[in-house]
């Protein structure tokens, strides 16, 4: 199935603005502008005001195990939201100039260009709507969790105060929990948009792999060096921003992951099933096209070398061994000391290090 890449911008640009993580455009109107942070200040007041009394659900049910965990495994998925909704604000002018190539390219570019980059989102769109639509069937699964369970109220939470079932009250707090819970199922949004951003670089690193397999003189040389810098200066600044967002899916969702599988081994709420699989699976939808620019990068220097550069003047060739020299090195996105390479490999290391420490956390509980 191949779709087209303006229709994936296109609905991330409404999932993100309903949720307050897509960037807005500098030009528009100041009553727009207004709008919008009033709008991303409502949502972020929401989700502290549900942060809280999970973080005291997890203090007064400390002693009951299961309640304490499924209170922790709540407080942490929010916490997702949370850090979206700072980090998505903090870096929203670079991710405005990211996804405006990305519109511009799609507008401007031959459709030799287009195919490529369709092929690549076609090549993680099934995956990622099967995660997204498990994180709505989760989200659902939450907030219709009272119609079927002895709770009043979605979320393990604990308030200073009594909630009387179906007084004003307690149809204040539902709707303000369901709207934090929908959040939390749209958040994942934010890492279909890295997705998006990783994927239109493979592109890129892929039409310069081919055009340098074509190069015969040194000006065609030069364009496809000029085209490698930008390739570069690119990641470098789309590192900047998803560096954080995924050192937070990283944390978060590992510990989502943790909390929510306590619950199930005394078999109890189902709906953390979900919980528990979407939090595996969310790390690889940018693992996965994170790894895909690495090994594109790496192909780079083979074309480079598989290149006619052998036997022309000495300026081509001392320009081609400096390229080459350039690409060896990949293009990944990393935190020196603290996120290693984010590939497959580290995905596979994350979902080692969370069974193990689940097992640690389970060895500890039972004692």
């Amino acid at each position: 199935m191949y779709v087209e890449p303006a229709t994936v911008v296109h609905i991330l640009s409404i999932l993100g603005r309903l949720t307050s993580t897509w960037p807005p455009d500098p030009k528009i109107s100041r009553v727009s502008k207004l709008a919008r942070e009033f709008l991303w200040s409502i949502f972020f007041l929401n989700v502290i005001t549900l942060l809280v009394p999970l973080m005291l659900g997890a203090y007064f049910n400390r002693k009951e195990i299961i309640s304490m965990m499924k209170s922790l495994s709540e407080l942490t998925a929010l916490g997702d939201v949370f850090f979206n909704l700072l980090i998505c604000k903090i870096q929203r002018q670079q991710l405005h100039i990211l996804l405006t190539e990305i519109s511009d390219y799609i507008k401007m570019s031959k459709e030799n260009k287009k195919v490529i980059f369709r092929k690549y989102v076609s090549r993680y769109f099934s995956f990622c709507a099967f995660v997204g639509l498990s994180y709505f069937q989760t989200a659902i699964a939450f907030s219709c969790g009272p119609i079927f369970m002895k709770q009043i109220l979605p979320a393990d939470t604990w308030y200073p105060f009594d909630i009387k079932p179906f007084s004003t009250r307690h149809y204040v707090i539902y709707i303000q929990q369901i709207l934090a819970i929908l959040q939390t199922g749209l958040g994942i949004t934010v890492d279909f948009t890295v997705a998006l951003l990783l994927s239109y670089s493979s592109t890129r690193l892929e039409i310069l792999s081919q055009k340098l397999e074509e190069v015969s003189s040194n000006e065609d040389l030069k364009i496809c060096i000029i085209e490698h810098q930008n390739c570069i200066r690119f990641v470098k600044q789309l590192s900047k921003p998803v560096k954080y967002i995924i050192l937070k899916s990283n944390a978060t969702m590992a510990m989502a992951v943790i909390f929510g599988a306590i619950p199930l081994i005394y078999a109890i709420l189902s709906q953390f099933i979900l919980m528990v699989v979407g939090g595996c699976l969310r790390l690889y939808i940018s693992a996965w096209p994170a790894d895909d620019l690495r090994a594109m990068s790496e192909k780079v220097a083979w074309s480079i070398y598989k290149s006619a550069w052998i036997g022309k003047s000495m300026e081509m060739q001392k320009s081609t061994l400096a390229m080459i020299r350039r690409a060896q090195k990949p293009l990944v996105i990393s935190i020196v000391g603290v996120l290693p390479a984010l590939t497959l490999q580290f995905y596979a290391t994350f979902l080692s290090s969370t069974l193990s420490y689940f097992m640690t956390l389970r060895a500890v509980l039972g004692e």
